[in-house]
């Protein structure tokens, strides 16, 4: 099938769902600190452990890893709201994450990120100064709509990390008869047309085309996609911790 082998984009280490025909042994090898970062604070890691155990967790960390590499001088509250931008949808009762009209929709853009906003201001209420929790908020509130510098490397993180993290996602969504292979595609041309700084679009392309091709050998794949739902949400294996 026309799936992708493993890279590393300008620092950030990125893998197609090739990845999941692998055995378990073999799969948590490759996932084990992958995202082992010394730079992550405490507080990042307190909020690293309040989202552990959901298939989300590889998907924001990868955001963080992006906005690290597009902006090298990110303030604190940018590499923090990159790492709990989708905090929303750890949480029953949430917007669906998989629209039926259109990824684009503002209803849902809007709902998702002020839900998300909402829960993390809420974790952050006592452990931040005011102005650290109204930044994050603000960017949190930005990040599928963009705006200024660091709110627009926020949204392109975000898609780049939608690219490098959740390829066997649309392919999950395709299997599970969620999406034709034309709908879960209309999420990746979405990922990548939304982004704004040049060369988050020359780190995205490569991926997002190899993307495209692993999409439509979705029904031909043996990806062990359970499995790599699993891990995705193993906050201990992807920072290196366990043995």
């Amino acid at each position: 099938m026309g799936c992708h082998l493993r890279r590393k984009e300008q620092g950030v280490t990125w893998t197609g769902v090739i990845e999941s025909t692998r055995g378990a042994a073999s799969l948590r090898s490759l996932l084990a600190g992958r995202y082992a970062d010394p730079t992550l604070t405490e507080l990042e890691h307190e909020a690293l452990r309040w989202l552990d155990g959901f298939y989300q967790l590889e998907h924001l960390l990868a955001a963080r890893a992006w906005v690290k590499r597009l902006l090298p001088e990110a303030s604190e509250a940018l590499r923090f709201a990159a790492l709990v931008h989708d905090a929303e949808r750890f949480f029953p009762g949430g917007p669906d994450s998989r629209p039926k009209d259109g990824f684009d929709n503002p209803d849902y853009l809007f709902a998702h990120s002020l839900r998300s906003a909402d829960i993390v201001g809420a974790w952050l209420d006592g452990r931040v100064p005011p102005a650290f929790a109204r930044r994050v908020r603000s960017l949190i509130l930005r990040h599928e709509i963009g705006g200024d510098v660091e709110e627009d490397v926020l949204q392109a993180s975000d898609s780049l990390a939608w690219l490098s993290a959740f390829d066997w996602l649309a392919i999950d969504w395709v299997r599970a008869g969620h999406y034709t292979i034309e709908g879960a595609r209309e999420k990746l041309d979405w990922m990548m047309a939304r982004m704004r700084p040049p060369h988050a679009i020359r780190l995205g392309l490569p991926m997002y085309a190899d993307t495209i091709r692993a999409l439509y050998a979705a029904h031909e794949t043996t990806s062990d996609i359970p499995l790599r739902r699993k891990l995705a949400g193993d906050r201990a294996l992807l920072l290196g911790e366990t043995a």
